[in-house]
C-alpha cells in the first residue's frame, strides 16, 4: 500500500460487523467520515486512473463511488467499462484530510463498452449535483494554465452564462501552447465529479477530473486571433460579481509604470488607469503603445485584467500622459485631511515626486525587491524593477528626490472579501533619471562606526591575546631560565665546595701524612740504633695524626656548619667558635659587610681565625680573646690578641716538631697573597695580625 490506513475504533467496529457490498452505501460511509469500514464490491469502472491521477471511480446500480489506487501503477490496468471485484476500506488521507476508499486488491471480471457520461451544466455542478459520477458538460474556456507549484496539474476554467468551473487534469507534460489555443474556445467535456478536490492543492472550489487534454471536445474554436474580444469598455457601475463573468476583454493604451517583471499600468485614450496581470513574464517597455486582453477582475476601484498577454499597436489618436509630477508628501498619500491613516488612492496612476532618506536597498540576489525610502517618518517602497540601473550608487543614508508613477496596490475582489485589502502604497520609477541624490550620508555613519568599533575591539582583543601569549611564553622561559640558572649555581656550588675540601683534604692532610710516613720511616731505621731518636720520631709521628684527626673533624663541621650563610660577619665568626670557648671569655668586633667577602675568602678567614684561637686557647691557656677585623685600602685586615701565656715567635714549635697550625695559616694566608705578623713574648699574650686580598 503506498498510503497508510488511519482507522479509528468506530472503523474497527464496522470493518469487524459489516462489509459494504454497494457504491451508494460505501459513498454514504465516504461522506459520514468513517473510516475503517470494510467493504467488498463488484461494480463496472466508468473513470480509470493513471499513473500521475490515482483516483478512479465505479458505479453499480445503487450508484456510484469514488476510490483511489494505492499500489504502484498498474496493480490492475482497469479501463472504463471494465467489471471488477474491489476489496478494501476507508480511511483518511494524510495529505488532504478527506475521507476515501483504498482498494486492497482488485480483479477485472470481464470487459465492457465505457459508460455514458451524464449530461449536465455548469449551474448543476456547482449545485453539487452528480457527485461521484461521470459527468459531461459544456462551456467557454476563459482561462488555461499549468500550476505553478506542482506543474503536472493543469486547469481550465470554464465559463457557462457567467459561471464558473474548474476542470484539473494530470499529465507528465504539460503543453502550454495548446492550452492557450484553447482560451476563447467553447468545449465539451467529459470527466469525473469527486467529492474531494484532488491536485496538490487541496482547497478551493469544486472540480472536475479529466484524464487529459483529449477528453476535451472542442465545439467552436478559440477566435484566430486572441485579440478580437470586446473592450473592457468604461462602465464604473457593474457589480463585482458580474466582473467575473464577462469573459476575456481588450484594453488599448500607453505603458504609464512597469514592475516586477509581469505586471504594468495602461493608461487609456479616456485616461482611465487599468493594471495588467499578465500571463508570463513578458512586460512592455514604458511608454510603449499597445492593447492586451485578459479576464477582467476588479479591486472595487477600476476594472483590471488577469493572465493577460499583449501586442504592440499604433493608436489612432495618441494617447497623452501626464509627465509632470506632482510633489507630495507621504503624509498626503497615507492620511486624509483630519491626519487620520487613509490611503489616497485618487493618486494611483499619477506621476508624483518625493523626497526622503534611504532606509534599506534590494539585495542583489533579488532584484525585484524594492528600496525603501522614508518621508515624514513613514515608509514608501519605490519600485525600479523595471530599470535596476536607478538604484546604482544609492547607499543607506542616501537623501534621494525620487519621481514615478504612484501605485496603489489593491487585492482583486473575491465572493468572501466584500472589500480588497490595499497591499501597499508605492513608487514605481520609469527611467533612471527620475532617481537623484540630493545629498550623500557622511563617512562615519553608525554602520562603518560600528565597523570601526568591531575592527578597534577586534584590535585590542588581538593584542591583548598576543601579550597575553608573550606574557605566558616569556613566563614560561623565565621559569626554565630560573631553573637553568638554579641548576647552574647549584652545579657551581658543589663543584666549588668539592674543591675547597680537596684543597682543604690536600694541603691539611696530605702533607700532614706524608710527614707522617716520613716520621715512621725514620723511627723504624733508629729503632735499633737509638732508641731515643726512635721515640721522638714517633711522638712526631702521633703529633702529626693528631693534627690529621683535628683537620678532618674542622672539614667535617666546616660541612655542617651554616656560619658561611650568616649575614653579619659577627655572628658568623662567634658560630664558627662556639663549639670551642665555652670558658673563654670572647670579644667580637668585625667591622666588614658580609656580602662584601666572596665565599672563598670568607671561609678562609673563618679557618684561620679559629686556627688562632685554639692555638691561643690549647697552648697559651688563654682566657680572653679579641677578634677584630676591618676593610683598608681593598684588603682584609684582622686580627686575634689573647691573654694566654704567649711565646718567642723565634723559638716556637714547628712543622719539624709536630706542629702544622702555623704552617698551616702561613699556607692559607699565601694562596691569596697575604702577610701574618707575630707580636708576643712569654707570659704576655700573643697578637696576630692578618692581611689578605678580596678578590
Amino acid at each position: 500500500m503506498i498510503l497508510a490506513l488511519l482507522q479509528t475504533p468506530q472503523g474497527i467496529s464496522a470493518a469487524t460487523n459489516h462489509v459494504i457490498r454497494s457504491a451508494a452505501d460505501l459513498a454514504a460511509a465516504i461522506e459520514a467520515e468513517r473510516t475503517g469500514a470494510r467493504f467488498d464490491l463488484t461494480a463496472t469502472v466508468t473513470f480509470p486512473c493513471n499513473p500521475i491521477c490515482c483516483t478512479f471511480a465505479v458505479e453499480d446500480a445503487t450508484g456510484a463511488v469514488v476510490l483511489r489506487e494505492d499500489a504502484f501503477f498498474p496493480k490492475c490496468p482497469m479501463k472504463a467499462g471494465d467489471r471488477v471485484r474491489l476489496v478494501g476500506s476507508t480511511f483518511r488521507y494524510k495529505h488532504s484530510g478527506a475521507v476515501t476508499a483504498s482498494d486492497n486488491t482488485a480483479e477485472i471480471l470481464s470487459h465492457g463498452p465505457p459508460p455514458a457520461a451524464v449530461d449536465t451544466s455548469i449551474s448543476e455542478l456547482l449545485a453539487e449535483r452528480h457527485v461521484n459520477r461521470l459527468v459531461r458538460f459544456t462551456g467557454t474556456v476563459r482561462d488555461a494554465f499549468v500550476d505553478e507549484v506542482d506543474p503536472l496539474w493543469g486547469y481550465l476554467i470554464l465559463q457557462d452564462e457567467g459561471k464558473s468551473f474548474y476542470a484539473t487534469f494530470a499529465s507528465s507534460t504539460q503543453d502550454v501552447t495548446t492550452l492557450n489555443a484553447l482560451v476563447g474556445a467553447k468545449v465539451r467535456i467529459a470527466g469525473l465529479y469527486p467529492p474531494y478536490i484532488v491536485g496538490s492543492r487541496h482547497v478551493g472550489g469544486m472540480q472536475v477530473l479529466i484524464s487529459g487534454l483529449d477528453s476535451v471536445e472542442t465545439l467552436r474554436p478559440a477566435p484566430a486571433n486572441p485579440f478580437d474580444v470586446p473592450s473592457l469598455g468604461s462602465k464604473r457601475q457593474l457589480r463585482e460579481a458580474i466582473v467575473g463573468g464577462m469573459g476575456r476583454r481588450r484594453a488599448e493604451g500607453r505603458v504609464i509604470a512597469v514592475w516586477h517583471g509581469d505586471r504594468f499600468l495602461l493608461q487609456t485614450a479616456a485616461r482611465r488607469i487599468v493594471r495588467v496581470d499578465l500571463a508570463e513574464r513578458n512586460p512592455p517597455k514604458y511608454g510603449m503603445d499597445i492593447e492586451a486582453v485578459g479576464n477582467p477582475e476588479t479591486d472595487l476601484y477600476r476594472l483590471n485584467l488577469a493572465r493577460a498577454i499583449w501586442r504592440p499597436i499604433a493608436l489612432d489618436r495618441p494617447t497623452t500622459i501626464e509627465d509632470v509630477p506632482m510633489n507630495v508628501s507621504s503624509a498626503d498619500l497615507l492620511t486624509n485631511k483630519y491626519g487620520s491613516p487613509a490611503v489616497q488612492v485618487q493618486y494611483h496612476g499619477k506621476p508624483i515626486r518625493l523626497t526622503g532618506i534611504v532606509r534599506s536597498l534590494p539585495s542583489p540576489k533579488h532584484p525585484l525587491d524594492r528600496l525603501v525610502l522614508e518621508s515624514d517618518k513613514r515608509t514608501i517602497p519605490i519600485d525600479a524593477s523595471a530599470c535596476p540601473k536607478a538604484f546604482e550608487g544609492i547607499e543607506i543614508g542616501c537623501i534621494l528626490e525620487v519621481s514615478g508613477i504612484c501605485l496603489v496596490e489593491t487585492e482583486n475582489w473575491r465572493p468572501n472579501e466584500p472589500f480588497p485589502h490595499v497591499a501597499s502604497v508605492a513608487l514605481v520609477v520609469r527611467t533612471p533619471e527620475e532617481v537623484r541624490v540630493i545629498s550623500r550620508p557622511p563617512w562615519w555613519t553608525p554602520k562603518r562606526l560600528m565597523t570601526v568599533i568591531g575592527a578597534l575591539l577586534a584590535a585590542l582583543a588581538g593584542i591583548f591575546l598576543w601579550n597575553r601569549s608573550l606574557n605566558r611564553l616569556a613566563e614560561r622561559r623565565g621559569a626554565e631560565l630560573a631553573e637553568e640558572r638554579v641548576a647552574r649555581t647549584t652545579s657551581d656550588m658543589k663543584v666549588g665546595e668539592r674543591t675547597r675540601l680537596a684543597i682543604e683534604l690536600h694541603d691539611a692532610l696530605s702533607q700532614n701524612l706524608t710527614g707522617v710516613s716520613l716520621e715512621i720511616a725514620t723511627a723504624a731505621k733508629l729503632a735499633e740504633k737509638d732508641t731515643g731518636s726512635t721515640l721522638h720520631h714517633l711522638d712526631i709521628a702521633a703529633r702529626s695524626l693528631k693534627s690529621c684527626r683535628d683537620e678532618l673533624r674542622n672539614c667535617i663541621w666546616d660541612l655542617r656548619n651554616y656560619a658561611l650563610e650568616e649575614k653579619d660577619m659577627n655572628e658568623a665568626v662567634r658560630r664558627t667558635l662556639a663549639p670551642f670557648v665555652d670558658d673563654v671569655d670572647l670579644v667580637v668586633r668585625f667591622n666588614v659587610q658580609r656580602e662584601r667577602l666572596p665565599d672563598d675568602t670568607a671561609h678562609a678567614l673563618l679557618r684561620i681565625v679559629r686556627e688562632l684561637v685554639l692555638n691561643a686557647i690549647r697552648h697559651g691557656g688563654a682566657k680572653t680573646v679579641r677578634i677584630a677585623g676591618c676593610m683598608e685600602d681593598g684588603r682584609l685586615r684582622f686580627s686575634v690578641a689573647d691573654d694566654g701565656r704567649g711565646f718567642d715567635p723565634s723559638t716556637a714549635a714547628s712543622v719539624r716538631d709536630g706542629h702544622f697550625g702555623l704552617q698551616g695559616i702561613r699556607e692559607r694566608i699565601n694562596r691569596f697573597g697575604g702577610e701574618m705578623q707575630i707580636e708576643s713574648s712569654p707570659e704576655n699574650g700573643a697578637k696576630v695580625s692578618v692581611a689578605i686580598g678580596v678578590s
